[in-house]
């Protein structure tokens, strides 16, 4: 599955260092010095680097991302509810109770990245890669879900709920304390010792 996610495509970047922003901004690269010059409010952003940037006191609302790449960013709990995040990776970036409710995500890559409490309420996602991340107490609720992976994550405590899907491979992960009701848990590939953790759900009792 890991190749079917299609990279961002990004032919050239240019650091941004005007003020005025219209409808879009395409092709541009960030930092923490230029990013300041800016508020993100209702606008798609189109082929852009953004790196090293606290997000904590900048305005980025109602976003559309396509091409874009987040280098350690720290981008805690900003919401991109209810919009489409597309061809996009997130690099080493704190992403503590970020909120994709409601969106599309799609061919989107997060490596080793903090997802601690993140909410994927309603959320359609094709083409994700979780790659050595925590998602701890996060959920995922009421989703649809095509092609996902999670490789050497953490999923303690983390919860899915009413979400059909295809075989997600658990092997390598963290599973300890997660949470499922009786339609997520069909088609979750795990190994003997993440069965065990399972079998609860199923009523099964294990003896050693």
């Amino acid at each position: 599955m890991k190749n079917k996610i299609i990279k961002p495509k990004i032919s050239y970047t240019e650091y941004f260092n005007i003020r005025e922003i219209d409808y879009s901004i395409d092709n541009k690269e960030f930092d923490q010095d230029n990013i300041g010059l800016c508020e993100f409010d209702s606008i798609t952003i189109n082929s852009c680097i953004f790196n090293s940037i606290d997000f904590s006191n900048i305005r980025f609302d109602n976003i559309e991302l396509l091409d874009c790449i987040f280098n350690n960013c720290d981008l805690s709990n900003k919401s991109f509810d209810k919009n489409g995040i597309n061809r996009c990776e997130f690099n080493s970036c704190k992403l503590l109770g970020i909120s994709f409710g409601n969106s599309s995500l799609k061919n989107i890559s997060f490596n080793d990245c903090n997802l601690k409490y993140s909410n994927f309420y309603e959320t359609k996602l094709e083409n994700i890669l979780f790659n050595n991340s925590v998602l701890d107490e996060g959920y995922f609720q009421e989703l649809t879900l095509k092609n996902i992976v999670f490789d050497k994550c953490s999923l303690r405590k983390f919860s899915f709920l009413n979400t059909k899907h295809d075989i997600i491979d658990l092997c390598n992960s963290n599973i300890e304390d997660i949470n499922f009701d009786l339609i997520s848990i069909k088609n979750i590939e795990v190994d003997m010792i993440g069965a065990a953790m399972l079998s609860r759900y199923l009523g099964v009792i294990v003896k050693n």
